[in-house]
């Protein structure tokens, strides 16, 4: 078999491999929205900006498996709704994007092991040792971010707290006159 039958076969065959392994990233728990020419060009855009090494397997999926192509363009593209709507906090932003490129690099990866010879298979390993790696350590990062959101939240609450505390004998007497006020709007008006 010539080097790149080889490579053909081998690029439909991770592509296949690749169907049962892309994760669904950002764990989306609504269905993606419906396919789209528009939609399947942002999803690529967005593929080949982020995650190139995922192209030629998706051009395979396409060819190869329709259905399951358009679900996973659907499902990138809804990665890209999501990461829209966190651009207001940067730093969540960030984080997101880094996980859903380290959980596809992994995939392709994963997918790349069912094909790889004995002699190649170490080289794969370690690098998919190292992306479970960053996985764990963007989680970690991802933790302690939305603990920083939640205390600076938390300090917000409490001091809205104190102030409803401290303001409790004015807000209930302007609460009272606001009631007699309604009171005295329809006694009047009836």
């Amino acid at each position: 078999m010539s080097p790149m039958a080889w490579v053909g076969r081998s690029v439909r065959f991770v592509a296949a491999a690749l169907v049962a392994v892309l994760p669904g990233s950002f764990a989306a728990a609504t269905e993606p929205p419906r396919f789209t020419e528009e939609r399947e060009a942002a999803a690529l855009h967005f593929v080949r900006k982020h995650c190139p090494e995922l192209t030629p397997l998706l051009d395979e999926l396409k060819k190869s498996n329709r259905p399951s192509y358009e679900l996973q363009i659907r499902e990138t593209f809804q990665v890209t709704e999501l990461l829209a709507d966190l651009q207001d906090d940067s730093t969540r932003y960030a984080l997101e994007l880094k996980i859903w490129k380290a959980e596809n690099k992994a995939m392709v990866l994963v997918a790349k092991l069912a094909t790889t010879k004995d002699d190649d298979r170490k080289a794969v390993e370690n690098q998919l040792r190292g992306l479970a790696r960053e996985l764990v350590d963007l989680e970690v990062q991802e933790a302690e971010h939305r603990v920083k959101v939640l205390d600076r939240e938390l300090m917000i609450a409490r001091d809205e707290l104190t102030k409803a505390r401290d303001g409790v004998d004015r807000a209930a007497r302007e609460k009272y006159e606001g009631l007699l006020e309604k009171a005295r709007k329809k006694r009047g008006g009836a």
